[in-house]
């Protein structure tokens, strides 16, 4: 599996982990005991952190295509160097 693939994998994990840890933290937050709410307050903190997996992993994959176009054009240059 190439890394384009990889990251893409990964965010769309990351995303639905954050859509995942909201609904059941807001689950929790509506039950009205209090380890229930501690929960939901945990998975509050999580989705957070999933985010920012979520944004990781979308950064790497714009630096991965970045990269990729740059070595794209090198090679390119060094073609047209060796022609002329």
């Amino acid at each position: 599996m190439s890394n384009k693939k990889t990251f893409l994998i990964l965010t769309m994990l990351f995303s639905l982990l954050f859509i995942a840890l909201i609904a059941l933290g807001s689950h929790w937050l509506s039950l009205k005991t209090q380890p229930e709410k501690q929960f939901g307050i945990a998975a509050f903190l999580f989705a957070f952190a999933a985010a920012f997996g979520q944004i990781g992993c979308l950064a790497m994959y714009i630096r991965h295509v970045a990269r990729e176009k740059v070595a794209q054009q090198l090679t390119q240059q060094n073609k047209l160097k060796n022609i002329k």
